[in-house]
């Protein structure tokens, strides 16, 4: 709105001029309406990029939140309104962004930004210590069926269980720690690692790395389908509101999806 109003300033003017009502428009100075729209330019991007429910956003938050952190500093020679108006735009986004865990992954996902040089380095290893808890939960996810569907295995012999497990001990000082071979090969492997990335299908590039990292991947695709905010679904529970009115209340569920499917989709389209 104050973007619309900045660059119609004149118009509005001379129409409330016009109408002798030019007294609507005391105490708005354009230098001050164009310094404050500039400055809440970000801020706008940022909300329409995060909002977005055709492509991940979690990666963003991190990214955004430092960017308009940065966008807040103190400026040399800023009049005073802006210098209280960084001030509670600093507040505010403290409150509102609450950077987790979560939202530090995704960015960590994110093969140009996998150094998460925004962070002290006790934050970043934190962050590599998660996605390898989250890599050896997925590798140590069972892949048979439950065991109440399966058929009991044989127990083996008294004596040949002894001599495995005496032969597994014997030499247990030299053995590797599989776990910490595992984590390296998947999380190491790929901090070090070089990357092309275009910087737009975050998914289609996990997908192409699937085979070198194939348990990281699958942490890709938990991490990266969480949305960065909830607009997306609360924009589609509107458009169910206004289909599910009092004069169409029965409408049984599978016309509500459709209906919702292809407003959706001619939405996107555009």
């Amino acid at each position: 709105m104050m973007q619309s109003v900045s660059k119609q300033y004149r118009e509005i003017q001379q129409a409330l001029q016009e109408k002798d009502q030019l007294h609507r428009m005391d105490g708005i100075q354009l230098d001050v309406l164009n310094t404050v729209t500039e400055f809440l330019l970000p801020f706008k991007t940022a909300s329409e990029e995060m909002e977005g429910d055709t492509y991940p956003t979690i990666q963003l938050v991190v990214l955004w939140f430092f960017k308009l952190k940065k966008h807040c500093e103190p400026q040399y020679g800023d009049p005073e309104y802006m210098v209280y108006i960084r001030a509670q735009a600093t507040q505010l986004l403290n409150e509102k962004m609450s950077i987790s865990v979560t939202h530090k992954l995704g960015t960590f996902l994110c093969p140009r930004f996998k150094s998460l040089k925004m962070f002290k380095a006790e934050e970043r290893n934190a962050v590599y210590d998660q996605a390898r808890r989250l890599v050896r939960e997925f590798d140590s996810a069972p892949l048979t069926p439950p065991a109440s569907v399966r058929e009991p295995e044989p127990m083996p012999p008294v004596a040949e269980a002894e001599r495995v497990k005496r032969k597994r001990d014997e030499f247990s000082e030299w053995e590797d720690d599989s776990e910490d071979v595992a984590e390296r090969d998947e999380v190491q492997r790929y901090i070090e690692g070089q990357f092309f990335w275009d910087g737009e299908d975050i998914l289609s590039f996990w997908q192409s790395q699937s085979i070198a990292f194939p348990v990281l991947a699958k942490v890709s695709k938990m991490i990266l389908c969480i949305p960065a905010t909830s607009a997306s679904s609360e924009r589609t529970f509107s458009s169910a509101g206004r289909v599910l009115e009092s004069r169409r209340n029965r409408l049984n569920p599978g016309t509500v999806d459709a209906i919702l499917f292809l407003h959706s989709e001619r939405k996107n389209a555009k």
